[in-house]
């Protein structure tokens, strides 16, 4: 068997160095140690690295508390690492003896112990037999677990230690208040500890795992039987359409062979007219060219004329400009003399006004130094009348000094009364206090039976309940598998009829092939933008799950933007990236059907949408007036409408619609959304300002406005030439939405079929759950009776002994009342006294407040007169600028006058530079009228020959037109060819010539190319006749018979597996009911054995709450020390408690041995006796198991082989310090040992 050979700490909690604990195979170890050392935290290492997950067990709030959190000499770590070694002494011997080469040799086995107690050895080599478990956990929260220094899981390490008490429900490590909680769980909480000890947790995993795997087998069988029903409908479909692609292929073959012919004859017949139309555009080529050269000549002449024209022209407008711009100098220069006239009469009185400010000036100066010497003689005064106050402050703060000394010694006397009265009190407090803990005791007892009645009343309720369950659910699964034998009826007559129906839909739709050929571009874009407004594909995926789904009892009746339409395009894109989510809202007619979509979503979808009541009351609202803003092109209600039956004003439920404007300027958008924080401000690309924000950006596509306007152009486009296809398309249309009816309706078939199979399934569940619940409620109303029992015999016990408590209560409160008086007197004095130094301190109060209301006084005249000086030198600065103003005003009066006389004398010399340039102008006008007669005449030349190069020029295009014409029928041929005969008009007839005789081509060439075309329309007819034509319908047709063999082969293995699967639970449930009831009764009969042993006789014993359901039965324990009747644990005492739990983990123990057991304090409620019989039964179980024991007791210490001690030198840091020794009596251990347990 593995025995703890090495734990490893680092990090862990108070344990800040690496810490090696070494353990010598079998025996009893002791852990010791004062208080808060950190014993605990050693059993608490251990558990963690076995698995530990909850940090409430591990004495944390937090997992990451077991991290060292630092002290003030220590950072915190970012690590907690402990390792576990765990050694098969047995293969380590086999192992020694094996390198020896001896198969009867020994080897020493000297004891002696280094610092620690240990051998010293290397870590490099790992021996045989040795597992190393290791757990890490970073303060980032990230962990680590390895076995035998690899990453592994944490249920490897649990199936590693499952069935050896070290498993996720241990029985090996018994931690502070775990004795208490093993006899205080529930019956089924005990049976795991059982289990534990039998074995039972891997069968019960091992279950789990399977009926998992039932469950899903079960679910994957369903799918299978769907997939093959719908295999074998396709398989039957493809084998029509293989015989129907055979037919094709025969009549594709004839009708390429007409169209070679009809190719070939239509190629000749239009290469030959495309080379007499190359002769005759020549011959129109030459005469053209003749007309143009005649045109170039007579051009030429044109602009020779018309060039000396624009001369004359340019110098008449040069002359022109001459006089405009002497006429405007002239006026610029009448504007200057009279500007500056009007500035000197304005500096003039400016002068005059600066020359009366000075004169106030002055005397306002005069008054202000008056009032300063008057605030300086009233400073004086009030400096006086302060230092008297102060004198009078300071004695009033003398008499109260003295009397606040006298105050403190009569407080004094007066606390060492009451320090009197509070003895009293604390021992007539010690009395209630046990007198109240008797009242909750017995309050405690009340609630519990309370608790237990109502566990009684509920428990036979629920009996009733579930049997009357039971019988209903009975009833409602036989309904649901009638329903669900008619929905399959119903699916296979709906699946026939949809699948007609699409027949008929293709076939009409080939119809309409002709003529949609003109129309598909238009139409493809307009059917885009039909499925993206009818799908709302611009919303949400949750308003576009409730538009596709259409859930019972909710109707929308569309989103906002069906509804919504812009009457100004310049803001249709800025209006929709600004009402982005209004106009995604779902339209309803009413609160009810509001509410029925959000359950709907709440129920199949993770998003949120937000609905529109239609018939809500439109809800007033205030709108600032802002038509007198220049920069405000309007509101952006205005610009638009609601259309499709919204009778509703937009503005009446869209808020920020409501608050909206249009502004052109930018600029001013900002200082609008400051000055009216409510309303919003939109530029017309898009962008928005609100209050402190502004929202904007790059729209990545159009929305639905813009798409709802696109779809109406186009449909107006299209509808001219959609006229024709009308009468098919509305046929078409009616098929296509029956088809998608029925589509739906079988949708909605299949998903309640669907619905009622996971029905009948949990229904068949639920009846297996009513049963198991049937059972626990009969095992609780069992230990309800007995709990009652027992409550009602602790009842009594404890109300004799609160009356006895009630007495000495009413004594101590009778002393305490008479010292209280003498405290009462005491308090007088002392209150007359403290009235007497409040009366004084008020007195003081009051002096300085007064002094405060001088000094304030003071600064505020001090403060009068500095604020008059400033304002003397700012009427100082004042007037010496006034004078310079004045003086600069009058220099500047001066340049103004001279620089008048200057501009008259300019204005002469314009006047008659004018006069000159007139005249110019005059004879150039002459000169331009006689050039433009010339140019009239060669005008009037041009004209007609002109036109008879038009003439020849137009004869040209139309033959150009016509052999282009042709060029293209080529072309389109060729093309026709190619794609559908994958080689060119040309090779196709050049290929039918050389293949035919003389006589066959005269025969062909008589029969026309008109025939060969009829024909292949004709069999091209018969093709589409045929209907839609699937060429890979064989290959498929195999392929879907291969794939219904495969699932008809899965589903045979599933139900293999299925039958398997139930077979091995079985058999699981019955080995864990026979090791279940084996380790029952043995460790039943070791219970008792250790009982007797450990309180010297008595009787325990475990019993099952229900012996008829040993798979589920809870256990209880019985307990009688020797002379007390037998009675149920709860009633034994706190030190009866630890020895029963004690003797069943020895009766576990004995049944099956754990690799180690950590005990910590389990002796603390013993006595000296009890502990002395519990160590030496450690003893005795310490051969087959490893005991460490954290413990203060010295009887305790004296059993163990190897003592730890545990100490805090520095605070917040533990060490280790370790002896081994033979167990000796502490009054006979040597001075080396007595010295190592001093130190721990």
């Amino acid at each position: 068997m593995l025995k703890l050979k090495r734990v490893d700490i680092q990090g862990f909690k108070s344990f800040y160095d690496r810490t090696e604990m070494r353990f010598h195979g079998s025996g009893v170890a002791a852990i010791v140690g004062p208080n808060g050392c950190g014993k605990s935290n050693l059993s608490d290492a251990i558990s963690w690295v076995l698995g530990e997950q909850s940090a409430k067990s591990l004495r944390g709030a937090r997992m990451e508390d077991v991290i060292f959190a630092g002290t003030r000499e220590r950072k915190p770590l970012g690590m907690a690492q402990v390792t576990l070694t765990m050694s098969d002494p047995e293969a380590h011997r086999e192992h020694k003896l094996l390198e020896a080469g001896v198969l009867n040799g020994t080897h020493g086995t000297n004891g002696t112990s280094g610092t620690n107690g240990h051998h010293a050895h290397g870590n490099g080599h790992q021996k045989p037999a040795d597992i190393t478990i290791t757990r890490r956990l970073y303060r980032s929260g990230e962990s680590e677990y390895l076995i035998d220094g690899k990453t592994a899981r944490l249920r490897d390490i649990q199936d590693l230690f499952m069935g050896t008490g070290l498993g996720p429900e241990s029985y090996a490590i018994i931690e502070q208040g775990r004795i208490g909680q093993i006899l205080s769980n529930k019956p089924a909480d005990r049976r795991a500890i059982i289990e534990e000890a039998a074995g039972i947790g891997k069968y019960k995993n091992r279950k789990r795992l399977a009926e998992s795997k039932l469950e899903s087998a079960k679910q994957n069988l369903a799918r299978v039987f769907d997939i093959l029903e719908e295999v074998g409908r396709q398989a039957n479909s493809l084998k029509r359409q293989a015989s129907k692609a055979k037919r094709y292929e025969e009549l594709r073959a004839e009708m390429l062979n007409h169209l070679r012919h009809a190719v070939a004859g239509r190629f000749r017949l239009l290469e030959s007219e495309a080379a007499k139309l190359a002769l005759d555009l020549g011959q129109a080529q030459t005469n053209f060219q003749t007309l143009t050269a005649e045109v170039q000549t007579k051009e030429q002449e044109y602009t020779r004329t018309q060039e000396s024209c624009y001369q004359v022209e340019a110098a008449l407008t040069s002359a022109r400009g001459r006089v405009a711009e002497l006429n405007l100098e002239s006026e610029r220069t009448r504007s200057r003399v009279e500007l500056q006239a009007r500035q000197i009469g304005a500096l003039e009185e400016r002068m005059a006004a600066g020359e009366t400010e000075t004169r106030e000036l002055d005397e306002r100066h005069q008054r202000e130094s008056t009032e300063i010497a008057a605030h300086q003689e009233s400073i004086a005064g009030m400096e006086r009348d302060v230092q008297d106050a102060r004198q009078q402050l300071d004695a009033k703060a003398r008499e109260r000094d003295a009397l606040q000394i006298h105050l403190r010694e009569r407080e004094q006397s007066l606390e060492a009364a009451r320090q009197a009265v509070l003895r009293l009190l604390n021992e007539a407090s010690g009395l209630r206090n046990q007198l109240a803990q008797a009242d909750e005791y017995l309050a405690s007892m009340e609630r519990d039976a309370a608790r237990a009645r109502k566990e009684e009343e509920c428990s036979t309720a629920d009996l009733a309940r579930l049997e009357q369950s039971k019988s209903e659910l009975s009833t409602r699964l036989s309904a649901r598998q009638l329903e669900l034998e008619s929905l399959t009826g119903r699916r296979r007559r709906v699946e026939d009829e949809l699948k007609q129906r699409r027949e008929r839909v293709i076939e009409s739709r080939q119809a309409l092939n002709g003529l949609r050929d003109l129309l598909s571009k238009q139409k493809a874009r307009k059917e885009s933008l039909e499925g993206i407004l009818s799908h709302r594909a611009y919303t949400t995926e949750s308003v576009k799950h409730l538009f596709q789904q259409q859930p019972e009892g909710f109707r929308p009746l569309g989103v906002l933007a069906d509804f919504v339409e812009v009457t100004n395009p310049d803001w249709e894109r800025a209006c929709e990236e600004f009402l982005h989510e209004e106009l995604e809202y779902v339209v309803v007619d009413g609160w009810n059907d509001a509410e029925r979509g959000v359950e709907v979503l709440r129920a199949e979808s993770d998003g949120r949408a937000t609905f529109l009541v239609h018939s809500a009351t439109d809800t007033a609202t205030r709108i600032p007036d802002l038509s007198s803003e220049p920069s405000v092109a309007g509101a952006l209600r205005d610009a638009v409408r609601l259309t499709n039956g919204f009778s509703a004003a937009p503005q009446g439920f869209l808020s920020r619609l409501a608050h909206c404007f249009l502004v052109h300027d930018r600029a001013a958008a900002p200082r609008l959304a400051e000055a009216h924080p409510d309303c919003y401000f939109l530029l017309p690309d898009g962008a928005s300002y609100h209050g402190h924000t502004v929202t904007g950006g790059k729209k990545s596509s159009g929305g639905p406005l813009a798409l709802k306007r696109e779809l109406r152009e186009l449909t107006a486009q299209v509808e001219v030439r959609d006229r024709e296809a009308d009468e098919r398309t509305a046929a078409l249309e009616e098929l296509e939405r029956s088809a998608a009816l029925l589509a739906e309706e079988l949708e909605q078939v299949r998903g309640l079929q669907q619905t009622q199979e996971k029905d009948a399934l949990a229904m068949d569940h639920e009846q297996r759950k009513l049963a198991e619940e049937y059972a626990r409620a009969g095992s609780r109303l069992s230990a309800a009776r007995l709990e009652l029992e027992r409550l009602a015999r602790q009842d009594q016990q404890a109300r004799a002994q609160r009356e006895i408590n009630q007495t000495l209560v009413a004594e101590k409160e009778q002393a305490r009342f008479d010292q209280e008086k003498t405290v009462e007197v005491a308090r007088g004095e002392f209150d007359g006294l403290q009235a007497q130094v409040h009366a004084i301190g008020e007195a003081y109060s009051v002096l300085r407040a007064g002094l405060a209301g001088l000094e304030e006084r003071a600064r505020a005249e001090k403060t009068a007169a500095g604020r008059l000086e400033a304002q003397i030198q700012q009427l100082t600065a004042r007037r010496e600028q006034l004078a310079r103003d004045l003086e600069r005003m009058g220099v500047e009066r001066a340049h103004l006058l001279t620089d008048n006389i200057e501009l008259d004398q300019r204005a002469q010399q314009l006047h008659e530079h004018t006069a000159e340039a007139t005249g110019r102008v005059e004879l150039l006008t002459a000169q331009e009228a006689g050039g433009r007669e010339a140019l009239a005449a060669l005008d009037e030349a041009l004209k007609t020959l002109r036109g008879d190069a038009q003439a020849a020029q137009e004869q040209r295009s139309r033959i150009e037109l016509e052999l282009v014409r042709k060029q293209a029928e080529l072309k389109y041929l060729d093309e026709t060819s190619h794609k559908e005969l994958s080689a060119g008009a040309q090779e196709i007839a050049a290929l039918l010539e050389s293949a035919r005789t003389e006589n066959h081509a005269a025969a062909v060439k008589a029969m026309g190319v008109e025939e060969s075309e009829q024909r292949y329309q004709e069999v091209r007819a018969r093709i589409e006749a045929l209907g839609p034509v699937n060429p890979q319908a064989l290959e498929e047709y195999q392929e879907a018979q291969q794939r219904y063999e495969f699932l008809n082969t899965q589903r045979q293995d599933l139900l293999d597996s299925i039958r398997d699967t139930e077979k091995a639970i079985q058999e699981l449930d019955t080995e864990s009911r026979k090791r279940f009831q084996e380790a029952f009764e043995n460790i039943n009969t070791n219970f008792k054995e250790m009982f007797q042993t450990l309180f010297g006789g008595g009787v325990g014993e475990m019993r099952l709450t229900d012996e008829s359901n040993l798979a589920e039965s809870g256990i209880d324990i019985m307990a009688s020390p020797p002379g007390k009747r037998l009675q149920h644990i709860a009633l034994l005492s706190g030190g009866e408690k630890s020895l029963t739990a004690m003797a069943l983990l020895m009766a576990i123990f004995r049944y099956t041995p754990s690799p180690f057991c950590i005990l910590d304090e389990v002796d603390a409620p013993l006595d000296e006796p009890n502990i002395q019989r519990l160590t030496r039964l450690l003893k005795e179980m310490s051969h087959d198991t490893q005991f460490i024991v954290i413990t203060h007791a010295k009887r305790t210490m004296e059993a163990a082989q190897s003592l730890y001690g545990v100490t805090m030198q520095e605070p917040g840091v533990s060490k280790l310090v370790s002896v081994k020794f033979d167990p000796l009596p502490v009054a006979a251990a040597p001075p080396a040992m007595a010295t190592a347990m001093a130190a721990v």
